[in-house]
């Protein structure tokens, strides 16, 4: 089984003062699957432009959530890209379906735990609700020689709830977590249950960003110490 890389296209902090940052994700797997599109275009363009990254070398598209700053460049990309794949959940809106078709792509609705190539899935659209209401949601999951590795949006539904789904559907060791735990408004000691639950499952790394809240992760960098992982734009995670 091959390792893997994930590159930050997209986040709100840079190694680098080249790159431009803003409120939303975008990450590259192993060099053509997009996860998620920013909150601009121009910006996550800009990014891309000084990674060397074409935008129709972009095989897949997966969007996690219809939220404006995940799907930011995604028609820029479409149209530079005419047919990509866009894999997207069940319940997102008529309207967003349709101006997928409209702009020139293939939207393709998942089913629970898909492979969409090799030893890379997607959850599918999770169940659940948050106080925003239900939120079709789904996250990338990447099965390397490491073991799991988890990719998420925001993961509206509960970072913990989803992990554990993952877990009975897919046993091992979980390797790493990144992305947006949305857990920006939760309280420490909530926060630090969360982290229990991480460190009960086992999960061995975590790269928290996006949603995640600066307090959120110091709180996590407080616990996993050199098994935590600074996810900024620029950087390439190996998994």
């Amino acid at each position: 089984m091959k390792s893997m890389e994930i590159r930050i296209l997209f986040d709100n902090k840079k190694e680098d003062i080249r790159y431009v940052v803003g409120w939303g994700v975008s990450y590259l797997v192993n060099g053509d699957i997009l996860f998620d599109a920013g909150e601009n275009e121009e910006m996550l363009f800009h990014n891309m432009r000084l990674m060397d990254i074409r935008p129709d070398q972009i095989k897949k598209i997966v969007i996690s959530h219809e939220h404006w700053d995940h799907v930011g460049g995604l028609w820029r990309l479409i149209t530079g890209n005419p047919g990509v794949p866009v894999y997207i959940c069940p319940g997102f809106s008529r309207e967003f379906k349709d101006r997928i078709i409209s702009s020139g792509a293939n939207a393709i609705e998942v089913g629970p735990f898909t492979e969409i190539d090799r030893n890379i899935y997607t959850s599918g659209e999770i169940q659940g609700s948050c106080r925003y209401g239900r939120i079709p949601e789904q996250v990338l999951i990447l099965r390397s020689k490491k073991g799991i590795s988890v990719v998420t949006g925001c993961a509206h539904n509960g970072i913990a709830d989803i992990l554990k789904s993952i877990n009975e559907r897919m046993p091992g060791p979980i390797h790493l977590v990144l992305g947006g735990f949305h857990t920006l408004d939760m309280s420490a000691s909530v926060v630090g249950s969360v982290i229990k639950r991480f460190q009960q499952m086992g999960v061995g790394k975590v790269a928290p960003t996006h949603c995640t809240g600066d307090e959120a992760i110091r709180l996590f960098k407080e616990f996993y110490g050199a098994d935590f992982v600074e996810a900024v734009v620029g950087k390439t995670i190996h998994v």
